[in-house]
């Protein structure tokens, strides 16, 4: 809320308006007038510095006042653009009173695509007279009329009835406390919410099934490698010169002129040659294939048109290139291929559709892991000395890590020359400009020596390659506007662009020329060669490597699943110390990655975090161990992703960390600010020599110390019940084989005989803690010993049971058209497999769920059986169930299971069957008397819980309940005797 004297002073603003509000309206009070007169100062009011009193550089001033756009060819700009710590946050667009905001179109057009293309929530129009805000993550379109998206409206004469919540909103101290992202996150107009990153994304994918029909139609003798070329690289010189023409670096329109010949692309490949001359950075260069390309006019003018106002809702003068690189992440997840009659079709590369898609990393990770690898590298460094850092990501994708390494040690010099003491010799020596006061800017120069000193890169799709430079380029470019082009040619040799090829390399980071060893080299044609890409680090980078290696790697390494390494398992598994043969991808670039680094090389990346847990990350875990791991944050089940079930973790190793202990952090939410800031006061330290190696649980030397007395103080699970615990029984086609009590009545009904098939059936969401087990499903078993091998086929297996249970055939024959389907897909055709231990389930047991929110712990004495999704403990010991439900086990729970997404863990056997038990001697009178008292204290349990479930009334129901309470905190206290523990471990165990 805005203090009094604010107000008062926004009234007088108003009044001021009020009294003159014909001259104001009148056609010669322009644009600039009214913000002078009245805008400037409403935004200081909201506590702004509007004129950059305080003297801050252009990079962190408040508000920056007409940044340079280009609409329909005419010179604009979003008026302001208000920031924090150099961030925009919204924009303003102002304009003069005499136009009717209310109404007219092309005002509200105009600020919804600037912050639209900005990926800015919202922003503002306004003349003074009137006020709007738009939802500007709303789509813009030509025809919109001027209150679609707008979500705020106010007059001039309703400023001080509504300046709390505009102060509260759009202040500079709201922003800083969150409260316009706490405004934007509300549910306060997001219909039709749609970001510019998939929006764009759909018109490059469209651009690239038009390009590749038509040209696999006009060109039949191109194969596919170069049909994914041609189209990549069409695409990405369109897309750099319409960003250049909005940067002012080409003259706006070039490329609709183009569009507007009567051979379009002769007339593009002309601009192409241009292009290169000028450029000269491998983008534009020429490649006689590509040039006689033939290419139909339309389908490029459609490309082109697209990009320009009033088609294209797009601004790409403020499009930020970090979000242009997640648009090609996911554009690279595609391929083109050629059918048989050399028709083009785009589809999902087979590892993606694996995979479940291509996971984009979100900025805020980009910038700590740059942050904590680049940032305490060239931290007290002088310029001279961190052009010899070396920066890698072996696995570089559409370049989002590259371009967060570049910007920070851009960002790192522009600072270091600007302070004052070093001012006027960096201006002297050319390092930087002057663009107005206070606002300095590298000069060309000065940032092309750093992206070819420091940036390195490397990927085996070689479109990816390309996109990497492209965006490195578009980052290098930004900022730069004709003049300083001018300025460059027209004083140095150097060309405004360098060429990547010697930093960005195409090629397989994980396999090298030594794959072939040994192999018939004529069973690989030129298809199998770029399958493999086989790369050679220390002859692609030989200086690098003469110093020791990089000093920093970092990246998001691909998400492939194991399954689809197969032929490669058998190389993994020479060469690398983390092999595991179902290991996924990512581990072996982890692995990698830090045998790339100098002896003091800082590596930084977020991978899939099931290596921590999974069986297949136990080699990993003690590699890590021994590889200066230095920290490791777990987002646990968040949704870090956008549309993808992959839960991640940031792995930070430094080669000279010798230390037992690493820093650690569990991430519960992701709406912070910043994840430094969110993690101060989360991190903890974490003893490697009291880490499990069969799986590590993240949590500080309390815990730690205490998991490992526990442990100390019993004997593992698997050991006290001799293994004997079991799966459930795997199902598939329920429809058909989980049966209801009728229907059970009526095939038994028919034959008796059956009856030893048909089994009472619990699935997982049926078990309780302590529950009586209700059972209201039958399950029909697959006789022990049955295979599918004897069934043969689908045939085979209805005469079987027609053989055998001809009444079980009746109840089967309406399903036996879809049981055929799945047979046909090379699935069991019912998907029922039998085991051998059957007798198991006959036997009284404990039953748990294998996906719960804490010990669900069961116990069942009528011969149940189960589904997958639990597992049985063949044993009729009261005196364990005690144990399992107790709060010391909901403790290890906490903190050494897999957590799920929901606030769920998964107790798979894997994990659990380490769990300590202690293990009483019942031949002493304590132990005897130990035991005993359990085993009374669990009956008792059992029954207050039958007699819970069965109470009607609330009254009833207070009184079991209060009973079931004071026989678990008797059974805890028990418990507790038995692990030893002091009132303080008590205590942490107790901790929520």
């Amino acid at each position: 809320m805005g203090s009094s004297s604010n107000i008062e002073e926004v009234r007088k603003l108003v009044d001021q308006f009020r009294r003159n509000i014909k001259q104001y309206k009148s056609p010669a009070y322009d644009e600039a007038n009214v913000r002078v007169d009245f805008i400037d100062k409403l935004f200081e009011l909201l506590d702004w510095d509007v004129r950059n009193v305080k003297g801050y550089s252009e990079d962190y001033r408040d508000v920056v006042r007409e940044d340079k756009v280009v609409i329909a060819g005419k010179p604009k700009a979003p008026d302001y653009s208000f920031r924090i710590g150099g961030l925009r946050k919204f924009f303003v667009e102002a304009k003069k009173p005499a136009i009717d905001i209310k109404k007219e179109i092309s005002p509200a057009f105009q600020v919804r695509r600037y912050a639209y293309s900005a990926k800015l929530p919202l922003s503002i129009l306004t003349d003074f007279e009137e006020f709007s805000v738009y939802n500007t993550r709303i789509k813009p379109g030509k025809k919109d009329k001027a209150g679609t998206a707008r979500i705020f409206y106010c007059t001039f004469d309703e400023y001080e009835k509504h300046f709390d919540f505009i102060y509260d909103t759009f202040s500079k101290p709201a922003v800083l406390k969150g409260s316009f992202d706490r405004y934007v996150g509300g549910k306060k107009g997001k219909r039709g919410t749609s970001e510019v990153d998939r929006e764009f994304l759909k018109v490059i994918d469209g651009w690239r099934n038009e390009l590749a029909r038509n040209i696999a139609l006009r060109n039949a003798k191109l194969d596919i490698y170069d049909l994914n070329n041609a189209v990549q690289k069409i695409i990405d010189r369109i897309i750099f010169l319409r960003i250049a023409e909005d940067n002012h670096m080409e003259d706006y329109g070039m490329l609709m002129a183009a569009s507007r010949e009567a051979r379009v692309y002769t007339r593009l490949n002309d601009i192409f040659a241009k292009a290169n001359i000028k450029y000269n950075s491998g983008l534009f260069q020429f490649e006689h294939w590509l040039t006689n390309l033939k290419i139909d006019n339309r389908i490029l003018c459609s490309v082109i048109q697209g990009l320009y106002f009033p088609e294209c809702p797009y601004e790409f003068s403020v499009l930020p290139i970090e979000i242009l690189g997640n648009i090609y992440e996911q554009f690279l997840g595609k391929t083109i291929r050629l059918t048989p009659s050399h028709r083009a079709k785009v589809e999902d590369k087979p590892e993606v559709r694996k995979a479940g898609g291509v996971y984009y990393t979100p900025q805020y990770i980009v910038d700590y892991i740059v942050e904590h690898t680049v940032g305490e590298k060239v931290k007290g460094k002088k310029p001279e000395d961190t052009a010899k850092l070396k920066i890698l990501d072996p696995a570089c994708g559409s370049g989002s890590f590259l371009v967060g390494a570049f910007k920070y040690i851009l960002d790192y010099h522009l600072k270091y020359y600007t302070k004052k003491p070093r001012l006027k010799k960096s201006l002297r020596d050319s390092n930087i400009y002057q663009v107005s006061e206070n606002t300095f800017r590298l000069t060309i120069q000065e940032k092309q020596a750093i992206l070819l000193n420091n940036i390195f890169g490397v990927d085996i799709d070689s479109q990816a390659v390309e996109v990497t430079k492209l965006s490195l380029l578009l980052k290098l470019m930004q900022g730069e506007s004709i003049e300083s082009a001018g300025s460059l040619f027209k004083h140095s040799d150097l060309t405004l662009l360098p060429d990547l090829s010697d930093n960005i390399k195409c090629g397989n980071s994980l396999i090298g020329s030594d794959y072939y060893d040994n192999q018939n080299l004529s069973l690989f044609d030129n298809g199998d060669m770029r399958k493999v890409n086989a790369f050679d680090w220390d002859k692609e980078f030989p200086a690098i490597f003469k110093q020791g290696g990089f000093d920093c790697v970092i990246g998001n390494p691909p998400y492939v699943r194991q399954e689809m390494l197969g032929e490669f398992k058998p190389y993994f598994e020479r060469g690398y110390r983390v092999y595991h043969g179902i290991a996924d991808l990512y581990t072996y670039f982890i692995e990698r990655g830090i045998s790339l680094l100098n002896k003091e090389g800082t590596f930084g990346m977020i991978v899939a975090n099931k290596w921590m847990r999974a069986n297949y990350g136990k080699p990993l875990r003690l590699f890590l161990k021994q590889a200066g791991l230095y920290e490791v944050i777990d987002f646990g089940d968040l949704p870090v992703f956008q549309d993808a079930t992959t839960y991640p973790c940031i792995v930070i190793v430094r080669s000279d960390h010798g230390s037992n202990k690493f820093y650690a952090s569990e991430v519960d939410d992701l709406s912070f600010q910043s994840l430094d800031l969110y993690l101060e006061n989360k991190r903890f330290f974490v003893k490697k020599s009291y880490l499990n190696d069969d799986g590590w649980a993240l949590t500080d030397e309390k815990t730690q110390n205490l998991l490992n007395k526990l442990r100390s103080q019993g004997v593992p699970l698997k050991d006290y019940v001799s293994d004997k615990i079991y799966r459930g029984i795997l199902t598939g086609l329920n429809k058909a084989f989980v049966i209801d009590e009728k229907t059970r009545s009526r095939i038994i009904k028919k034959s008796k005989k059956c009856a030893e098939l048909i089994k009472p059936f619990l699935a997982g969401k049926d078990i309780k803690r302590y529950g009586t087990l209700e059972v209201n499903k039958y399950l029909i078993l697959v006789p022990k010993g049955w295979t599918r091998e004897k069934s043969g086929n689908t045939k085979n297996a209805w005469n079987w049971f027609e053989r055998n249970y001809p009444a079980i055939a009746d109840h089967l024959r309406p399903y036996e058209e879809e049981g055929k389907k799945r047979y046909d897909k090379g699935e069991y055709w019912w998907e029922l497999r039998a085991c051998d231990y059957y007798d198991e389930f006959e036997k009284p047991k404990i039953i748990y769920p294998n996906i719960c929110k804490r010990n669900e712990f069961a116990f069942d004495s009528k011969g149940l059986y189960t589904n997958q999704k639990c597992f049985i403990i063949s044993l009729s010991d009261k005196y364990l169930l005690g144990i399992l439900n107790s709060s010391v086990m909901h403790f290890i729970y906490r903190n050494a299971l897999p957590k799920l997404r929901g606030d769920y863990y998964e107790p798979s056997y894997v994990y659990f069957k380490e769990f300590p038990i202690p293990k009483l001697s019942v031949s002493t009178r304590i132990g005897e008397a130990q035991y005993n008292k359990m085993k009374l204290l669990v009956v008792q349990m059992l029954e207050a819980q039958r007699k819970l479930g069965k109470a009607k009334t609330q009254a009833n129901k207070k009184t079991c309940q209060k009973k079931v309470d004071l026989l678990d905190r008797q059974i805890d206290r028990l418990v507790y005797k038995l692990y030893d523990l002091t009132e303080e471990e008590i205590k942490i165990v107790e901790e929520k």
